[in-house]
């Protein structure tokens, strides 16, 4: 007996008919959610929604590592959190105020990492004594994007920007930490203490945000505690500078570290 057509449908077919599952290279099955090679999701479904209803996840932006603009000042609280807590986390790193690190930003002498409108880490150059050291400070990378490699690109680019601006500069690395000490020598530089750096007054006001800055108000700020990486300019050799303590005797800070 010849099948009535409302028999014949209702999603049956002849079996000869049925079409074979698609299959990934390697024999597995595709999922019935698949998306076709155009993108297209392969089951029907809305664009951008699962076969059960929910929404589906979304790709998120790439991070952008690129010299700071004058709008990213929107980020400075983003920033100045983030200091505070990688130094509550140990980190030998200084709190900046709000205006420090907006003129920074407006200037064009920071980098920033950004996804999307998210702020992911940030770093700041500043110059000293008519751009004869020029100091790297406020490297910071938000905790959830550790271990991506953006601490290198930030400084790769601030190293940039430096050589660019003030080419005859020695380059002064503040943020130091294992992890960035072992990254600033891959860059060239040598672990100094800070008495070999700049002596000027408002490099050494910067300080006040420091954990050891307690220590180097009791000695004058003749001695600190405090290291930093030192990249001189293209041929030019360090000089090591002998502090001398209140009573005109070189401070601890003058011994052979190396």
């Amino acid at each position: 007996m010849r099948k009535s057509a409302s028999e014949a449908g209702r999603g049956r077919t002849d079996a000869a008919k049925r079409r074979p599952p698609l299959r990934r290279k390697g024999g597995g099955r595709s999922s019935a959610a698949e998306p076709h090679r155009n993108g297209a999701a392969s089951n029907g479904h809305a664009k951008g929604a699962a076969s059960n209803g929910t929404p589906a996840a979304r790709i998120p932006p790439p991070v952008e590592v690129r010299v700071a603009r004058p709008g990213d000042v929107v980020h400075v609280a983003r920033i100045g959190a983030l200091l505070a807590d990688a130094q509550r986390g140990g980190a030998v790193i200084a709190i900046r105020s709000e205006g420090y690190l907006e003129d920074a930003i407006k200037e064009r002498r920071a980098v920033v990492a950004v996804q999307g409108d998210h702020l992911c880490g940030f770093a700041a150059a500043h110059a000293w004594e008519g751009g004869r050291f020029v100091s790297h400070s406020a490297l910071v990378v938000a905790p959830e994007m550790r271990g991506r490699g953006l601490s290198r690109e930030i400084k790769q680019l601030l190293i940039e920007i430096t050589r660019k601006r003030w080419p005859e500069a020695s380059i002064i690395s503040l943020t130091l930490s294992h992890h960035v000490e072992r990254m600033n020598q891959s860059f060239g530089f040598e672990t100094v203490p800070y008495c070999d750096l700049t002596r000027d007054a408002e490099f050494w006001k910067g300080c006040d945000g420091c954990i050891h800055q307690p220590h180097l108000k009791r000695n004058q700020q003749q001695d600190c505690h405090c290291w930093s990486g030192l990249l001189p300019a293209p041929g030019a050799k360090r000089e090591k500078i002998v502090p001398r303590d209140a009573h005109g005797h070189p401070s601890a800070c003058s011994g052979d570290f190396r």
